[in-house]
């Protein structure tokens, strides 16, 4: 969807930019239309050829339907016949491109003809005067041609002649956009080998592009849009994490040169395609609600709400998905007039979630045609396994069956080719690694000689005995200071090893005092309890499963306990076993949510383990237990200033009533849980008090009144692995 509504743009700069032979002054000035018009009396020769050319280009676009035909018309026609009076070659082909318009029809019989036929005579005139510049762009307005379009290989053949053309030409700017349309072409087939080496050259290219006033916004759209398309193929691929690579550094750019064209559409995307669907949702909602939406058209909006019809889809909210694909699918026509190839199928999908078998056959079957037509490979592998599941939904195997085989035909060669791209890429950088290491043995050699002649030319020296004992009397002073310099220090390291092994032997006391207290005998007694019950009501699956979690969650404790810090993944994985089992052990009574809310590589970010749980249990027993309803427990983390806070906020009765509550059962026993996290996390932090890295407070509703709690926590955490610590039980 997104291609579409990009293309669309593409072809109005590109048409703006490469239909003009006027200087780069000329070409700054060309934004405004009414300018160039004022400045046509006092052009002559080739330079107002060139001026009316461009007017006729800019035209096309910025004036008007119901005018625009008479005035593309009347300045083409002008800029060719003048451009005949004088011979002039290279202004009688632009003038022909731009009478190639379909808009253009009431042309004159002297150079009336088919769209075709004004390209290619067009291109004569280039081939004539050698003119790279006229090539590539009459092989660009020949890619559009219906009878092009419609074929691949002609379509594809075309973009390469256009980019090669314009490269001969110096025109890096419009050889890196080409470039980026056959990138296009490949991956909407699914060729994702061939796709890989063009992407690359796309990045490549639109990177060299010079940064010149009148192309310096468009280079910066290819840049990103190549960078974009490269996340694209390494999703498809099924490498995310490359994928999500090449959207940070996508932004990174966006920021550096303030494009405004930030990667949240882009981010909610892909972890829509990794089936995260909560994240996806965070992303797109940042992208609505930023101060750029209300400024896009309306295929750039049809885009972003199909992203979001398909994070209701993943989340199973099937009518809200349909409303909102209808949103997308009208603005799509309002912008560009047609259905895209893959319209239909998101109904298709949310009507078989609400399994209406006949209506999801009828929006499945009505985009097949013209993806069969266009060869859009991953589309068609969509709607082939969605109409095989429909089919055997509705009894009709045979169909089913049909439309399975065509389904695991098309897997099967999609599939070889992701696993082509992945050899392909291992094989590339494993070259990659191969020739620097040549190079740096080649230099280490180079290295080696020079130290050698260096040497020799020294020998040769005659003073070299004075030198010798300069070089021992100095030694022997340097050995004198070096040795009284190590004794200062070997003092200072013992003593600096004694306060170390006093503060890692408390912190290995509070880690180990912190697991005891967090899986306590009685929480391992309510464990023991729930599973009995299950077991007592013939629930066996419920047990079973109870079961299975409390194995897993000790196994990781004691497997955590030998280490003072763990990977921020393991650590959330934890903690969802452990919501996960008083959830179950709770009936349900309340939900959970645990939300990365900026760009996270949470395998990268160490934090001791067991942190979370306590204020987690803390939140269950003393603010959602009593709450009337459904609670809810939201985790959020995000980087703030180089610290990773963690917010764990539940809609609970508040510490003021839990307080109450507790007073009144008359409760005796204490728990020493959370003391000793905060003790743990002062050691880990270097922090003496709590309140600069630990806070609670209450949260209120519109009316003021007490809505729950939220607990923040500013860990201090590590970027490499620590190495386990020994310790004693």
């Amino acid at each position: 969807m997104r291609k579409y509504f990009l293309i669309i743009i593409s072809i109005v700069i590109f048409s703006l930019q490469s239909l003009s032979q006027s200087s780069p002054a000329q070409k700054i000035d060309s934004l405004n239309l009414e300018s160039l018009k004022k400045r046509l009396p006092a052009v002559k020769g080739e330079d107002r050829v060139d001026l009316l050319n461009e007017i006729a280009a800019r035209t096309n676009f910025v004036v008007a339907k119901s005018k625009r035909k008479d005035s593309i018309f009347f300045y083409a026609q002008k800029s060719y016949d003048e451009a005949n009076k004088i011979e002039y070659k290279v202004g009688i082909a632009m003038a022909l491109f731009n009478l190639s318009y379909e808009t253009v029809q009431n042309v004159s019989d002297s150079v009336k003809s088919s769209k075709e036929e004004y390209i290619r005579k067009g291109m004569q005139l280039g081939k004539e005067t050698g003119n790279n510049e006229v090539l590539g762009t009459g092989y660009y307005l020949l890619s559009g041609i219906p009878s092009f379009a419609k074929d691949f290989e002609k379509q594809s053949d075309c973009y390469r002649r256009s980019a090669e053309y314009f490269l001969k030409a110096g025109d890096t700017l419009h050889a890196a956009e080409v470039t980026n349309w056959l990138f296009d072409l490949y991956f909407d087939r699914g060729k994702f080998e061939d796709a890989f080496d063009i992407g690359k050259k796309a990045v490549f290219l639109s990177q060299k592009t010079s940064d010149r006033d009148i192309s310096r916004s468009w280079q910066q759209f290819l840049v990103q849009y190549s960078l974009s398309n490269m996340s694209g193929l390494y999703s498809a691929a099924g490498d995310y994490e490359t994928a999500m690579n090449y959207l940070i550094r996508n932004n990174q750019y966006a920021m550096e040169k303030q494009t405004g064209w930030i990667m949240n559409g882009d981010i909610a995307l892909l972890f829509c395609d990794m089936g995260k669907y909560d994240s996806a949702l965070v992303y797109w909602n940042r992208w609505r609600y930023s101060p750029y939406w209300d400024s896009y058209g309306d295929g750039h909006k049809a885009w972003g709400y199909r992203i979001r019809g398909s994070i209701h889809l993943g989340q199973k909210e099937y009518d809200a998905a349909i409303d909102t694909f209808k949103i997308s699918l009208a603005q799509m026509k309002k912008q560009f007039g047609f259905t895209p190839p893959d319209g239909t199928t998101p109904f298709a999908e949310a009507y078989y979630g609400k399994k209406e078998y006949n209506t999801a056959l009828q929006y499945a079957r009505q985009g097949l045609p013209r993806q069969k037509e266009l060869e859009v490979r991953p589309q068609l592998l969509k709607t082939y396994q969605l109409l095989s599941d429909i089919f055997h939904q509705i009894g009709n195997n045979d169909s089913a069956y049909y439309y399975l085989i065509k389904y695991n035909t098309l897997k099967d060669s999609i599939q070889n080719r992701q696993f082509l791209l992945r050899i392909y890429n291992s094989k590339r950088e494993v070259e990659d690694e191969r020739k620097t290491s040549q190079i740096n043995l080649l230099n280490k050699d180079n290295q080696l000689k020079k130290q050698k002649l260096k040497q020799e030319a020294t020998v040769k020296k005659s003073l070299i005995a004075v030198l010798i004992l300069i070089v021992l009397l100095a030694a022997i002073i340097f050995r004198t200071l070096i040795l009284k310099r190590k004794s200062e220090l070997q003092k200072q390291k013992l003593e600096n090893e004694k306060k170390q092994a006093e503060l890692q032997q408390r912190a290995t006391e509070l880690e180990m005092e912190a697991l005891r207290a967090q899986m306590n005998p009685h929480f391992i007694f309510n464990c023991l309890s729930s599973i009995n019950k299950f077991i007592l009501t013939n629930d066996t699956d419920g047990a079973s499963d109870y079961l299975t979690r409390f194995s897993r969650l000790i196994r990781q404790v004691l497997t955590n306990s030998q280490l003072s810090t763990i990977p921020l993944s393991d650590e959330v994985e934890m903690l969802r076993l452990y919501l996960d089992m008083e959830r179950l052990r709770f009936s349900e009574s309340f939900d959970y949510n645990i939300i990365y809310e900026n760009t996270i590589e949470p395998e990268t970010i160490y934090i001791p383990p067991m942190l979370l749980q306590p204020f987690c249990e803390n939140a269950i027993w003393h603010g959602l237990m009593h709450k009337e309803g459904q609670g809810k427990l939201e985790v959020m983390l995000s980087l703030q200033n180089g610290q990773l806070q963690c917010t764990i906020a539940d809609n609970g009765v508040g510490r003021e009533k839990a307080a109450e509550i507790k007073n009144r059962s008359n409760g005796k026993q204490k728990s020493f849980g959370l003391k000793i996290t905060t003790d743990r996390l002062a050691l880990f932090n270097n922090e003496k008090l709590v309140n600069s890295f630990y806070k609670t407070e209450d949260v209120l509703d519109p009316n003021g009144k007490i809505a729950g709690t939220k607990v923040v926590l500013n860990v201090k955490y590590k970027n490499s692995v620590q190495q386990p610590v020994n310790k004693t039980v």
